[in-house]
C-alpha cells in the first residue's frame, strides 16, 4: 500500500476531523525527515484535529514545545531534541514520535512512558505501519478505553465529562483538581476544562516516569527515565 491508501484507511475508519486546523507547507517541511512521510501527508491533505468528540487529538509539536524535557529530562535513550509530540488524549495520554525509536507513549497521570520498538526491536515494523496501526485502532473500543479515565466505581468520565464541561477546543484538556499525582480523586466534580500545555507541563513536573513493558508477562516495570 502507498501512503494516499493508508489515509484512505485511516479517515475511513475514523471520519473527518472534527475542529480542524490547517497546517503549512513551510510547516510540513520543517519537519521532513524528522516524522514518518505518512504524517506529513495528513498534515498536507487533512490538516489536524481531533477525533471522537475530542477524545484523541492530532496536534503540532510545537504546541508543547519544553513539554518533553520534563518528562525526559537526561535520558540517554530519549530526548526532547529528537521527539516529538503529534496527538494527544483528552486526559493526558501523549503520542509522541521519537526520530531513534519511533512510537513512545506517555501517560501523565500514570508516570509511565512504553516504547515497544526500543525493548523488543524484533517486533518494529516501518514508520507507516505504525502510524496507520496507531490512527486506525483508535476505533476498536479498547484503544478508545485506554485513552478514556475511569472513576472510582471503575465508569468512564470522557462521556459525563463532555456533557457537564462543554466540548474541548484545540489546545485544551480535561484535567483533575486536585491533581491525581497529589492525592486527588478521579470523580467528575474535580474535573475541569484548562489549557493542555500548562495542565500537561504540571503533571509532569509533579513525577519522575518509569519506563513499562506492557508486552512482556507479567508486565514489568523497566528503568526509570532520567
Amino acid at each position: 500500500m502507498n501512503n494516499s491508501e493508508y489515509i484512505a484507511d485511516i479517515f475511513s475508519e475514523n471520519g473527518a476531523f472534527e475542529k480542524a486546523q490547517q497546517v503549512s507547507s513551510d510547516t510540513v517541511e520543517t519537519y521532513r525527515s524528522k516524522l514518518p512521510d505518512l504524517l506529513l501527508e495528513i498534515w498536507k491533505q487533512h490538516g489536524v484535529g481531533s477525533w471522537y468528540n475530542g477524545l484523541y487529538r492530532l496536534c503540532m509539536p510545537d504546541d508543547f514545545k519544553g513539554l518533553l524535557s520534563q518528562v525526559f529530562h537526561a535520558d540517554d535513550d530519549f530526548s526532547h531534541n529528537d521527539c516529538h509530540v503529534i496527538a494527544y488524549s483528552a486526559f493526558g495520554n501523549l503520542v509522541v514520535w521519537s526520530e531513534r525509536h519511533g512510537f513512545v507513549e506517555i501517560s501523565l497521570l500514570r508516570g509511565e512512558l512504553t516504547c515497544n520498538d526500543l525493548l523488543h526491536p524484533e517486533k518494529k515494523t516501518g514508520s507507516s505501519i505504525s502510524l496507520t496501526s496507531e490512527f486506525y485502532m483508535l476505533s476498536e473500543k479498547s484503544s478508545l478505553e485506554a485513552h478514556n479515565i475511569y472513576d472510582e466505581a471503575d465508569k468512564p468520565l470522557f462521556a459525563r465529562a463532555r456533557k457537564r464541561l462543554g466540548d474541548l477546543e484545540p489546545g485544551e484538556c480535561y484535567g483533575f483538581f486536585p491533581a491525581l499525582a497529589m492525592g486527588g480523586a478521579p470523580r467528575l466534580e474535580n474535573l475541569k476544562r484548562t489549557k493542555a500545555l500548562e495542565h500537561f507541563l504540571f503533571l509532569a513536573q509533579l513525577q519522575q516516569f518509569t519506563l513499562m513493558d506492557y508486552l512482556s508477562r507479567p508486565i514489568r516495570a523497566v528503568r526509570m527515565i532520567g
